[in-house]
């Protein structure tokens, strides 16, 4: 399995507005079926997106040496990709958590968007 590092993160993106502290999920999901990444949240100590995969779309194989990753899925049905090539399937409701250094991927495997948040602590 190929695996890409990510060494760091995009520096230049601005910043929430502090007194912002409530998000409607809702408003960062993509429609049309597009893969999309909508900045819910950034700010000094963690990022919020809410990531928009269309059916079969994936996020290959990947790993951060200075990010940690949790992810919370919305909707949709997906399939994680971790290392070893280990994998499991993912649905509404669950939670999964990406150390830094670890191998993950994700790829929709429903008919439906696959909509999770991805919570990251890390540059």
């Amino acid at each position: 399995m190929e695996v890409k590092v990510i060494a760091s993160r995009y520096t230049d993106r601005p910043k929430t507005d502090p007194a912002a502290r409530i998000f409607r999920i809702a408003d960062h999901i993509a429609v049309g079926g597009e893969t999309r990444a909508g900045r819910m949240y950034v700010g000094d100590e963690f990022r919020a997106v809410v990531i928009t995969l269309p059916p079969g779309d994936a996020q290959e194989p990947h790993m951060h040496p200075a990010t940690s990753h949790a992810w919370f899925i919305v909707s949709g049905k997906g399939e994680v990709t971790m290392e070893d090539g280990r994998r499991e399937i993912i649905e509404p409701g669950f939670f999964s958590v990406h150390p830094r250094n670890s191998v993950h991927g994700l790829r929709n495997i429903g008919d439906e968007n696959l909509v999770y948040i991805a919570l990251s602590i890390g540059a």
